[in-house]
């Protein structure tokens, strides 16, 4: 008998699967005509010498034809200068807010927008600019992208600090980001109201650690809970004992701990690992008891081992969980069957949590603990599919950390969605020539996805920051949205 394989999957997504009862959103035009600001009206006329006799007028219809005017406003500023000879010196007006540099704030904000939500290269900017008569050069678009995302550099940080103070959790993923040809990592941020994006030179928990500092200097604490981390990061007995000895509850700078760490016993053939471990370990138990920034309450994210002991608690994505079952592709027709059981019983379960979450008060959280038992801790006798159980197996409590937070999301789509934004922009310019310009696209994409969650119109809010600075900001409109005081 021929045994034909099983046609392989390439498609990994699991939005079929686990919500198949879902309608599509539905696309109505009146609900976009009721959202459409008229900002003038036209009364097309039916010629009368046309019309028969007796026609009787029955009103008018409205018809909404959206259209954009683009015009040139180049401003001449004429600066009144005064000198005063018994002072010796010449006063001159001010500029205008905004107008203190050979572009406006308008041509300043447009750039800002067709870079980070446009995704528009330089090039093709400067080719619009010069359509409509702006005389303005590559070089002063990139020198523009770079110098102003400077003025909304404190509105990145406060969006990233104000989230992490006031909700529950935060979705995170990475992806890769290359500076001038050399590999680095952004990170993403995220949860239905913001989006915040860091790029680092590593993805290890030690460079995360810094980022969620915000700037602020690091330090090492050597309590109880950074021996429980060194154990877990399998630091040998010997080292966590000496540092046990010379340390214990002392917080330490890392210039000082750089130096103790090159003479604690050991023979590590990699030991550079080993004192990164030390570091991660002692910095976690210093973050997570300082009051210099708000501490990380839960991250969701996929089973990556750099998102793991830095927030409080942490869940894992159901959706990466189930993708190793789907990525199976079995030929024996018992193992075809098994596969698509084991399917069929997560996504069931999956709806099972998501019905919990709606309303935690009529499940019995034990009963749903045994459930997740049944499914997964049978052997299916398809040793491939029995090994992914035991993985699932060993997340459990993260898997299940929904049944603590309901709140929480089952699945990291909000990070992975905010990673193919980074990635789209990656598909135009390969990668940033600086650390600068690997901060300008951060700081950008982190102001415009976070207003676009607001309902905040970015050119109006990058303009009012060039100029008047007088609208609310996004930090503020953040707290406002969840229903906090600021």
């Amino acid at each position: 008998m021929k045994i034909s394989p099983k046609k392989e999957i390439k498609n990994y997504s699991s939005d079929e699967d686990r919500m198949p009862d879902i309608p599509p959103n539905p696309r109505g035009r009146v609900e976009k005509k009721s959202k459409i600001q008229v900002t003038r009206t036209m009364r097309c006329r039916y010629p009368r010498d046309e019309l028969p006799s007796y026609a009787q007028f029955k009103g008018l219809q409205r018809v909404i034809v959206q259209d954009l005017k683009i015009e040139i406003d180049n401003v001449e500023l004429l600066i009144e200068v005064f000198y005063s000879p018994s002072t010796g010196k010449t006063y001159r007006a001010e500029h205008p807010p905004g107008y203190e540099k050979e572009f406006g704030p308008r041509i300043r904000s447009l750039i800002f927008c067709l870079k980070n939500l446009g995704n528009m290269s330089e090039s093709s900017i400067y080719n619009l600019f010069k359509t409509f008569g702006i005389f303005i050069g590559k070089a002063s678009i990139s020198r523009i992208g770079l110098n102003d995302v400077q003025i909304l550099e404190e509105d990145s940080k406060d969006i990233l600090k104000t989230a992490i103070q006031c909700f529950d959790y935060l979705n995170i993923d990475d992806t890769g980001s290359k500076i001038y040809g050399t590999q680095h990592y952004s990170q993403i941020l995220t949860n239905p109201f913001f989006t915040a994006y860091i790029t680092l030179p590593n993805k290890n928990r030690f460079t995360i650690l810094k980022a969620l500092l915000m700037g602020n200097e690091l330090q090492f604490l050597f309590n109880q809970d950074a021996f429980d981390l060194m154990s877990m990061f399998h630091v040998p007995e010997m080292v966590r004992n000496d540092l046990y000895t010379k340390f214990l509850n002392q917080v330490v700078s890392e210039k000082d701990l750089i130096f103790a760490l090159d003479s604690i016993p050991t023979k590590n053939k990699n030991p550079e690992q080993l004192y990164r471990r030390i570091m991660e370990a002692s910095g976690i138990a210093w973050y997570h008891t300082q009051d210099i920034v708000p501490v990380a309450k839960g991250f969701v994210s996929d089973d990556a081992p750099q998102f793991q002991q830095l927030a409080l608690w942490h869940s894992l994505c159901w959706v990466h969980a189930a993708r190793p079952i789907k990525k199976l592709n079995p030929i024996i027709p018992t193992d075809i069957e098994e596969q698509e059981k084991a399917l069929g019983n997560l996504w069931n379960y999956y709806r099972v949590l998501m019905n919990f979450k709606k309303e935690p008060e009529k499940y019995s959280v034990e009963e749903l603990r045994k459930q997740f038992d049944s499914i997964f801790s049978r052997n299916t006798g398809y040793p491939a599919l029995d090994k992914i159980f035991k993985s699932i197996t060993s997340n459990k409590e993260k898997l299940l950390m929904v049944l603590l937070y309901p709140q929480i999301p089952l699945h990291n789509n909000e990070a992975e969605l905010g990673a193919r934004v980074l990635v789209r922009k990656r598909d135009v310019s390969l990668h940033s020539r600086s650390p600068t310009g690997a901060k300008a696209v951060d700081i950008g994409l982190t102001i415009t996805q976070t207003a676009k969650k607001l309902g905040v119109n970015t050119y109006e809010y990058v303009h009012d920051r060039f100029t008047e600075n007088k609208m609310e900001r996004l930090a503020k409109t953040l707290l406002r949205k969840v229903g906090i005081q600021a």
